[in-house]
């Protein structure tokens, strides 16, 4: 799987792009590991998930520092944000989701929903909180 996209003059469409098949890697490789660490190794299902996740998260925070927004090196403070900001996405992706549910979203569409606000969250955040590009 390449990481190339295609160099745009608009910056914004560019770290976009980027952080789009970095978050494709990062899943790619996130739900690989756990099924790899519980189906092969037989690991539990928690240890399964924090291995897959975590290697996820840190993938994401490594590329998306350096190839989407340019970072030449990261800090415990840059790290420590991410992961604050990283579990605020998360919760909100759980809020517009049980917001949505009772008012008859159906779940696919209403999870879909969840997943553009945690992206969109976790992208601002790295840009203008984390990485300041």
């Amino acid at each position: 799987m390449s990481l190339s996209v295609p160099d745009t003059p608009n910056p914004l469409k560019r770290q976009i792009g980027r952080f789009a098949s970095v978050g494709v890697l990062n899943t790619v490789l996130g739900v690989s590991l756990v099924f790899l660490c519980f189906e092969v190794f037989g690991l539990g299902l928690t240890l399964s998930n924090a291995i897959g996740y975590g290697a996820g998260l840190a993938l994401s925070f490594a590329l998306n520092g350096t190839w989407t927004f340019g970072a030449k090196s990261f800090d415990a403070g840059a790290l420590a944000k991410f992961l604050a900001l990283v579990a605020v996405a998360f919760v909100a992706n759980l809020s517009v989701i049980q917001a949505l549910m009772p008012l008859g979203v159906p779940y696919p569409l209403a999870q879909i929903a969840g997943v553009v606000t945690y992206s969109a969250l976790v992208f601002l955040g790295m840009k203008y909180a984390i990485f300041k590009s």
